[in-house]
């Protein structure tokens, strides 16, 4: 079965990104279930191969005034929804979707964003499941965005209420969503590829490589480079109480990348105010999966997210992880006994949580099988790709 796996933002090789990890790593599950995935994105790459999966860079050059570095979401922002969102910018949305999938032949055409498919007449063969929350929705496109697109979607002004194939990862948004939207929107959740994130024995090659005294407790912030929403600030104003208090400690932020150099001088601010220098790095890995086998302590003070990618990451590999007591997380993570929750916005919470965790370092390997066992993204692909069929099947009796 071919399957055409929809996004509006720009996958290349070095992305960095939930959504865009989560699109490779679900063809690959459903390439090895024998399907034929294949991903279509903004791009002026017109074909690439990206971990053997196929993605089809789509550009319609009339949506845009000036040119992109890369297509995110500065493009749909400024050349698409506009300054001031309205029912036009969805219809303008969802008409440069449909324009990207001209000519494209799949069987399925899955879609990841309510927005891209808010005004797309529906078919048996469309599956479209949402990324975003509602905090997120305010940022990219303007404040007072989500307001206006569930008033939108509640009185029936978009298509969305004629879907039956909505989806998200967590139980907490669909339920959220249903609500606001007076539609029914059911839960996937998302999981790890358990082939790529093997539990390996821990290393001490970061410390050797950066000349860390080898009784320092390695921590790791493994979110991409947005302290609005991953928590840096409260991360730091943690570390400083770690340091006032004389524990050793480095701590590793990641994710950093050009579009979030913005964010970089407010993070050094902070950095100097507490006359954390010494105890920070900032540090790009080319695979995550090196950073998580040198570090004693994963930690996520995310402030809301959609359902928590780098925190699955972290628990199936058996790493203590601290994390905030948001929703989506305490949907994932409660019930493991290597997660460890503090109160969302607390730093001084979260330098008590590290306290406890420090004094009774470990790996969880019993724990990491467990959380291994429930979050394996083979059986989200399973679980699309009995919706594939089903609608599929429907599809070609219409």
């Amino acid at each position: 079965m071919k399957i055409c796996l929809h996004t509006n933002w720009e996958i290349i090789p070095k992305y960095i990104g939930g959504t865009e990890r989560f699109l490779i790593n679900l063809s690959k599950d459903l390439k090895a279930l024998g399907h034929e995935p294949f991903i279509v994105c903004s791009s002026k790459t017109k074909e690439t191969y990206i971990e053997g999966i196929k993605v089809l860079g789509r550009f319609i050059d009339d949506f845009s005034t000036k040119e992109y570095p890369y297509f995110s979401s500065a493009f749909i922002k400024n050349e698409i929804i506009g300054e001031k969102y309205s029912i036009d910018s969805l219809k303008r949305i969802s008409a440069y979707t449909l324009r990207q999938l001209e000519g494209i032949d799949a069987d399925i055409y899955h879609f990841n964003s309510f927005i891209s498919a808010s005004f797309i007449p529906v078919k048996p063969n469309y599956v479209v499941t949402n990324h975003e929350n509602n905090h997120e929705y305010d940022w990219y496109w303007g404040e007072g965005f989500f307001n206006f697109l569930k008033e939108s979607v509640f009185n029936k002004e978009t298509y969305l209420h004629e879907y039956k194939n909505l989806f998200t990862p967590s139980s907490f948004y669909a339920s959220y969503f249903s609500q606001a939207f007076n539609i029914n929107v059911n839960a996937i959740n998302l999981g790890v590829p358990l082939n790529t994130f093997l539990i390996e024995p821990k290393e001490n090659e970061l410390k050797k490589e950066y000349a860390f005294d080898s009784d320092e407790i390695v921590i790791l912030l493994p979110s991409r480079f947005q302290p609005f929403q991953k928590g840096h600030d409260v991360a730091l104003k943690a570390c400083a109480i770690l340091k006032n208090k004389g524990i050793k400690f480095k701590v590793i932020f990641t994710g950093v990348k050009k579009s979030s150099e913005k964010y970089r001088s407010g993070f050094d601010d902070i950095v100097f105010k507490y006359n954390l220098q010494k105890f920070v790095k900032v540090i790009t890995f080319p695979e995550i999966q090196e950073a998580y086998r040198n570090v004693d302590i994963v930690i996520s003070p995310e402030r809301y997210c959609s359902f928590g990618l780098s925190i699955s990451e972290s628990l199936s590999l058996g790493i203590p992880t601290v994390l905030s007591d948001i929703p989506t997380y305490k949907e994932i993570a409660t019930g493991f006994n290597h997660a460890f929750f503090f109160k969302n916005e607390s730093p001084e919470n979260l330098a008590e949580k590290l306290i406890e965790v420090t004094n009774n370092l470990k790996r969880f390997p019993y724990e990491a099988v467990k959380f291994r066992m429930k979050y394996d993204l083979r059986e989200c692909a399973k679980e699309y790709s009995a919706i594939y069929i089903k609608n599929a099947l429907q599809s070609i009796e219409i």
